[in-house]
């Protein structure tokens, strides 16, 4: 029952951090910094599930939960440790801080992805939640319902670099 509660969250999780990538333009910005070819892989152990992210072309796109060949992969340790951060009840930072999760990859694009759910988060949770989970909850550049509307209608995001279109 956790792993398919964690498999919902990680389906709108997902479509969630591509919408912010349209909207929000410090998401937008992180992401225009990750390379080309960049695969972002978040997993509970030891059997699942897991959501990607990817930059190819030009575009960041959720991948959903197929295997592919992570440049970083975050795994939380198990379902008892993952379920908490993902129903809103811990912060991402406090579980990495408690070892609930474990991180292989550039350290640089994990704090990068860091700050991307960060944002994410005070988009998708009701400020009630955000204020108990994140240190200082983002400030909304778009109103909430413009993040839930993309959530559900796109998983794709062309992705911006300093300077023009990748």
């Amino acid at each position: 029952m956790k792993r398919r509660i964690i498999a919902i969250v990680f389906f709108f999780l997902g479509r969630g951090f591509a919408a912010c990538a349209r909207l929000d333009s410090r998401v937008k910005r992180e992401v225009g910094r990750w390379a080309d070819g960049t695969v972002v892989t978040l997993r509970v152990a030891p059997s699942g599930p897991q959501t990607s992210w990817g930059v190819n072309d030009g575009v960041f796109r959720h991948l959903g939960s197929r295997p592919v060949e992570s440049t970083l992969l975050v795994t939380f340790k198990n379902p008892d440790g993952a379920l908490p951060v993902f129903l809103g009840m811990k912060g991402v930072l406090q579980a990495f801080a408690e070892h609930r999760s474990t991180l292989a990859g550039d350290i640089s694009l994990g704090m990068s992805v860091v700050r991307c759910l960060h944002i994410v988060e005070g988009y998708l949770f009701p400020a009630v939640m955000t204020r108990r989970i994140l240190p200082s909850p983002a400030h909304r550049e778009k109103p909430m319902i413009a993040a839930y509307a993309l959530t559900i209608a796109i998983s794709s995001a062309p992705v911006f670099v300093e300077g023009g279109a990748a």
